[in-house]
C-alpha cells in the first residue's frame, strides 16, 4: 500500500490543535474541526478502555463522528510539528484499540461501519499513515493490521452502491473512499468502479448552474471536497478523470463563489453550518489555475437550477449580500424555506437563517424546519411544507421561480409558491444602491373570506433588535440596519427564538412577527436600510399609483408604490400585483412614469428602470 503520494499539510484544524492533541492522549474526544459535519463542544472522557459504540449525548451522530477518526488527524498533526513522541504512541495506541474491538459486522453497518463513515474513515487512516510515515509507532505490523481493515473497507464500499448512494451526497463521499483505496493499492478495479461511479454521481446530484440538489451549502462543500480532493490524488499518479467530472467539479466550484457569503462563510441553509468556506475555494483555483475560484464572487448573481439568487452591493469582504431562496426542497436536509431571505453587511448576519443544531427527533428539530424559523411568510397559520419527521415533509410546496434581473445600481429577483390553495403568495426582492433594500410580498387571491398572513423577520444573534411605531432597529457589532414598514394595520411582536450557526450549539436571537388581516388581494412591503455603527435615517411611505393617460388611481390589490428616502437620496418604486395594461397607458407615481410591472426611480437610473414585464 503506498500512503505517501497525496499527504499534503491537513488544514482543516481549529487554531488549538495542540490543546485538542493533548486531550486525545487522555482519551478526552470532541469533534470541532472546521469541516465536521456534526460538532461538539464538551470532551467526553473515557477513563478505561474506549466504546466505541456509546451514545453519551444520547445523539447517535456521536458514534458517526467518532468512527470517522478524525482525532487521527490531530494527533499526525501535532506529531508532525513537535515531534513528540506521546502523540504517536496515543495514535498506535487508539488505533490498533479501534482494529480490536470494532471489526466489521452485519449490525455495525448502521453505527461505526456505516457506508458514509467508511468512505470518510479511508481518507482519515490513508492520510492518518501519511502524517506518521517515519514513526516507530507506525510499524510494520500495524501497517498491516490497517491494510487488512482497509480492504474490508473496499470490500464494503463496492457492495454499498444503489439508488439512494447514486443521488445522495453519501454515494459521493463513499466512493471518494473506494477511490484512493484503489489508488493506494493499485487496485485498478476499485479505482475504475470509484470514478465511474463519481462521474454518474455528480451528472445527476450538481445542477447546471454548479449547486448540489441538496440546497445545502455544507453539504455542497462536502460533496466539492470529495471532487478536488479526488483531482489531487489524481494527478499525484497521473490519472485522468473523465471530462464530465472536471467540468462538474469546476461548476461545483464557481457555484461556492457564488453562493458564500462576502466573507466566505456559508450560509446556515438547510442542514448547513455556519463555516469558512475559504480554503475550499482557494484549493479549486489552485487545482483549476483560476484565480477566480479562490473568493467569493464580487458581484450578484443567480443560480437559476437550484433557485439560490445572492445580491451585491460592492465588493469586499463588508459589501452587503441579500440571498433569496426559491427553489426545490432539495433531500431530508432540506428546510421549509421558500421565499427566505438572508442579509449580510460588514461581515454581520442581519437577518439570519436559525440554522438546524441537531438531527435528533424532538419539538426543536421540528421547530427549526418549520416556516416560521425561516425569514419568510404564512398564511393562516398553516405551513406551506408540512414536517412529518426529521428526514421527511408531508405537503411539499411547489415554487414557481420568477424574474430576476442585475445592475449596476439596482438589482431584482422574484418567486412564489403554491402551497396554499386560493392563494399564491410571491415575493420580489430588490437592492437599491448600496445599503438599501426591499421586500414586496404578494398574496393574490380571489377567496372573498379574510385571511391573516404573518412574515417573519430572525435577526442576527450578535446584535439585538427592538420593534419601533413603524419597523424596527437592529444594533450588531460591526453593523446596524433599520426595518420600516409602511402599511396599515400591522401588529408587530418581538420574542427570543432559537437560533444555530453550529450543530449542538444553541443561541437565540430576536424575531420579529408582523400579522395582519386581509380580505381579497393583499401586498405587503418591507424596507431595510444597512449602516455600520447605528441604524440610519430611513423614511419609507406608501403613495398612489395611477394611469397617466386614464387618470384613473389603481386599488391597492392592483399596484402599489413606495416613496423610500434615505442617505440624502430618493427612490421611487412601482409594482404591478396583476395584469393591468390593456391599451397604451403609463404608470405614475411620486411624478414618475414608465411601462413596466416592476419601475424603479432613483439615482442612477432618474428616467426609469423596468425589472419585470
Amino acid at each position: 500500500m503506498k500512503i505517501n503520494f497525496w499527504y499534503t499539510d491537513f488544514d482543516g484544524l481549529p487554531p488549538a490543535c495542540m490543546a485538542q492533541a493533548d486531550l486525545i492522549c487522555e482519551n478526552r474526544f470532541m469533534f470541532d474541526t472546521r469541516w465536521e459535519m456534526e460538532r461538539t463542544h464538551e470532551p467526553v472522557h473515557f477513563p478505561g478502555r474506549i466504546d466505541w459504540e456509546t451514545t453519551p449525548n444520547g445523539d447517535p451522530e456521536w458514534v458517526f463522528a467518532f468512527n470517522r477518526l478524525t482525532f487521527l488527524l490531530t494527533l499526525g498533526q501535532a506529531w508532525r510539528k513537535t515531534g513528540l513522541p506521546k502523540y504517536a504512541d496515543a495514535f498506535a495506541r487508539l488505533l490498533e484499540e479501534w482494529l480490536d474491538d470494532v471489526p466489521f459486522s452485519e449490525e455495525r453497518k448502521q453505527t461505526s461501519w456505516r457506508a458514509i463513515e467508511t468512505g470518510i474513515r479511508c481518507e482519515h487512516l490513508l492520510r492518518a499513515c501519511a502524517l506518521f510515515e517515519g514513526s516507530p509507532a507506525l510499524t510494520p505490523a500495524l501497517l498491516s493490521r490497517v491494510e487488512k481493515s482497509l480492504e474490508t473497507h473496499a470490500a464494503w464500499l463496492l457492495e454499498a452502491h444503489g439508488p439512494f448512494q447514486r443521488l445522495s451526497n453519501w454515494g459521493v463521499i463513499q466512493n471518494h473512499g473506494l477511490f484512493l483505496l484503489g489508488l493506494a493499492f493499485e487496485n485498478e478495479r476499485w479505482r475504475d468502479t470509484a470514478m465511474r461511479r463519481l462521474d454518474e454521481a455528480l451528472s445527476m446530484q450538481v445542477f447546471p448552474d454548479g449547486s448540489h440538489w441538496e440546497q445545502s451549502p455544507m453539504y455542497h462543500c462536502e460533496v466539492l471536497h470529495c471532487a478536488l480532493d479526488t483531482l489531487e490524488a489524481a494527478h499525484w499518479v497521473g490519472f485522468a478523470p473523465p471530462a464530465r467530472f472536471l467540468e462538474k467539479t469546476r461548476a461545483m466550484a464557481r457555484a461556492l463563489t457564488l453562493w458564500c457569503r462576502p466573507d466566505g462563510l456559508l450560509l446556515c441553509q438547510s442542514d448547513t453550518d455556519e463555516i469558512d468556506a475559504g480554503d475550499m475555494m482557494e484549493q479549486a483555483a489552485r487545482l483549476f489555475s483560476d484565480p477566480t475560484l479562490g473568493v467569493p464572487a464580487p458581484y450578484s448573481a443567480m443560480l437559476p437550477d437550484s433557485g439560490n439568487a445572492m445580491l451585491r452591493d460592492g465588493p469586499g469582504a463588508d459589501a452587503g449580500f441579500l440571498h433569496f431562496h426559491c427553489g426545490c426542497l432539495g433531500s431530508g436536509h432540506g428546510h421549509a424555506d421558500l421565499l427566505h431571505v438572508d442579509l449580510v453587511a460588514c461581515g454581520e448576519s442581519i437577518l439570519a437563517d436559525s440554522g438546524r443544531y441537531t438531527y435528533v427527533e424532538g419539538p426543536l428539530r421540528e421547530a427549526l424546519k418549520r416556516p416560521s424559523a425561516h425569514n419568510t411568510l404564512t398564511v393562516d397559520g398553516q405551513d406551506f411544507t408540512v414536517y412529518t419527521n426529521t428526514w421527511q415533509y408531508d405537503v411539499i410546496a411547489e415554487p414557481v421561480k420568477g424574474e430576476y434581473r442585475f445592475t449596476p445600481m439596482v438589482d431584482y429577483v422574484s418567486g412564489g409558491h403554491l402551497g396554499y390553495p386560493g392563494v399564491f403568495v410571491r415575493r420580489r426582492a430588490l437592492r437599491l444602491g448600496r445599503g438599501l433594500w426591499v421586500l414586496w410580498d404578494e398574496c393574490l387571491t380571489g377567496d372573498p373570506n379574510p385571511h391573516v398572513y404573518e412574515r417573519f423577520f430572525h435577526f442576527g444573534p450578535d446584535g439585538h433588535a427592538e420593534p419601533e411605531e413603524s419597523g424596527a432597529v437592529y444594533w450588531g457589532k460591526t453593523a446596524a440596519a433599520r426595518l420600516a414598514l409602511p402599511d396599515d394595520g400591522l401588529a408587530l411582536s418581538m420574542v427570543r427564538r432559537p437560533l444555530s450557526r453550529e450543530y449542538n450549539k444553541l443561541e437565540e436571537s430576536d424575531c420579529l412577527t408582523i400579522r395582519a388581516e386581509r380580505t381579497g388581494t393583499a401586498a405587503f412591503a418591507a424596507v431595510i436600510a444597512v449602516g455600520a455603527s447605528s441604524p440610519p435615517a430611513l423614511s419609507a411611505e406608501r403613495i398612489p399609483v395611477t394611469l397617466a393617460k386614464a387618470g384613473l388611481a389603481l386599488p391597492a390589490s392592483k399596484a402599489g408604490a413606495l416613496r423610500i428616502r434615505h442617505g440624502g437620496e430618493e427612490w421611487t418604486v412601482i409594482v404591478c400585483h396583476t395584469e393591468i395594461i390593456s391599451q397604451v397607458d403609463l404608470l405614475t407615481a411620486n411624478g414618475q412614469s414608465g411601462y413596466g410591472k416592476v419601475l424603479v426611480f432613483g439615482p442612477g437610473c432618474e428616467e426609469g428602470l423596468a425589472l419585470a414585464y
